[in-house]
């Protein structure tokens, strides 16, 4: 990925729930989720680029405005990770009385001995912590984490994601000649899942 690609996702990164791409079904139930302020333990499952980090952080910045601790499993992946920094984050209460969350991006690659810590992590202080865990592979997470979520399998549609980028193009001043239009719309669908 070049530095002006990265650029481009992060400028246009969706900022709130109303920038998100999402199903019918699946912006129905975030928005109850915004209207109460509460979550449960949230699993998102999806392949990449389909909006899995975006949305928790809508969900902790935009939405619950809460204290929170981000993880990036794919760097730490270890049941030390469980034991130090989550359970350390976990175990207090935030100071404002609001639900705190644990962001464990690309959690699919937590080892098995840290799921298996983690599990336990998540029933102990679920009074006042919610995990929302992110990974590209639900089968790589153990069914015990698996039950205790709320499983959403993100698949944009691909009507939503196309209107998207074309609104951004028009944002941006970019037109795309007729004859490119098909080009853009199979290079959409190739990144998306059937």
């Amino acid at each position: 990925m070049s530095n002006f690609d990265h650029l481009w996702i992060e400028c246009f990164r969706p900022q709130t729930l109303d920038d998100i791409v999402l199903s019918k079904d699946d912006r129905i139930f975030f928005e109850s989720l915004s209207e109460k302020k509460e979550i449960p333990h949230l699993l998102f499952a999806g392949v990449q680029g389909t909006g899995k980090t975006s949305l928790s952080r809508i969900l902790v910045n935009d939405i619950l405005d809460c204290q929170y601790l981000y993880i990036n499993a794919s760097d730490e992946n270890g049941i030390d990770t469980v034991r130090d920094k989550i359970v350390g984050f976990a175990k207090t209460k935030a100071l404002d009385g609001k639900l705190k969350v644990v962001l464990l991006d690309e959690s699919d690659s937590v080892s098995l001995e840290g799921q298996k810590a983690l599990r336990n992590v998540m029933e102990e202080y679920a009074a006042n912590t919610r995990f929302i865990l992110t990974c590209n592979y639900l089968h790589k997470i153990i069914p015990p984490i698996q039950s205790r979520c709320q499983i959403v399998n993100l698949i944009p549609p691909v009507e939503g994601v196309v209107q998207r980028v074309v609104t951004i193009l028009k944002e941006k001043g970019i037109t795309i000649p007729p004859d490119q239009k098909n080009v853009l719309l199979q290079h959409i669908k190739k990144h998306l899942p059937d």
